[in-house]
């Protein structure tokens, strides 16, 4: 049994692009980490064209392509997360994962599709929480229906297939402005995504889902969304479930040892 962890950092400034590493430490569960300077794995880089005159002899040029390196071990330590109030709500004390790599891959996709399209008609939105452990979830439970009717294992966000969201102006969160919520909510039903702005128990227009027509019971013993063109789309989906679900394991491992303090 994992030793307790002591309290994770303080909260960051809001939309800062700053990031944080979970990593289980006797010292601190989570350590300060930059996310922007692995960003830059993301790009190949840049090569230099060569520009040879007409009456030159052309040689052929060949560049070796450096192969992009997956971190399938540690990978989970370099989510993006916050803490509680960062968003200006009470939202418990266990930190928020806010990392979209942290969701399906085909749900991941609706999302960053769904921040672009408000960003193109002028709104921002922050991720305030993506994946979210049983630990998290049950602490929700704890603090109220206001906050969920689901216990672990009950919630979409167990298995990378949820979202919380929110619309920023001036850099401040705006939880309370209904026809802004509305703007939201119908860009996420175009891209098929389930809105919580549609809920009357609880209420809840930052939140969007997506299963495939599954349900949570499915989702528990294991069964994924079918996903159309699958090969053609996701060729590596089997293989991007099963690094997403040892990262999953990390981190319920990690905040389950946060309530046992």
């Amino acid at each position: 049994m994992p030793k307790p962890l002591l309290s994770v950092v303080a909260a960051m400034t809001l939309l800062s692009g700053v990031c944080f590493t979970a990593q289980a430490q006797h010292s601190s569960l989570f350590a300060p980490y930059d996310c922007r300077e692995h960003a830059e794995l993301f790009y190949s880089e840049p090569v230099e064209e060569v520009i040879v005159p007409d009456d030159a002899i052309t040689v052929s040029l060949e560049v070796e392509e450096t192969p992009e390196v997956v971190d399938t071990v540690n990978g989970w330590k370099h989510w993006c997360y916050v803490e509680n109030f960062h968003y200006g709500k009470d939202r418990g004390a266990m930190p928020m994962i806010t990392d979209l790599n942290a969701l399906h891959p085909y749900f991941r996709d609706r999302i960053k599709t769904l921040i672009e399209t408000c960003k193109a008609k002028g709104i921002t939105l922050a991720v305030v929480e993506s994946y979210r452990t049983h630990a998290k979830q049950n602490e929700y439970k704890v603090m109220g229906k206001k906050y969920t009717n689901s216990g672990g294992g009950k919630s979409k966000h167990q298995y990378g297939l949820a979202v919380d969201v929110v619309p920023v102006v001036d850099g401040v969160a705006v939880w309370n402005n209904t026809a802004l919520w509305k703007r939201v909510g119908v860009e996420g039903e175009k891209l098929g995504l389930r809105w919580g702005g549609r809920w009357r128990k609880p209420y809840d227009p930052g939140h969007f889902e997506w299963t495939g027509g599954l349900t949570s019971t499915h989702l528990a013993v294991g069964q994924l969304p079918t996903i159309p063109r699958v090969e053609d789309l996701y060729p590596c989906m089997a293989e991007d479930i099963r690094i997403l679900r040892r990262y999953w394991k990390e981190w319920e491992t990690a905040q389950s040892a946060m309530t046992r303090k």
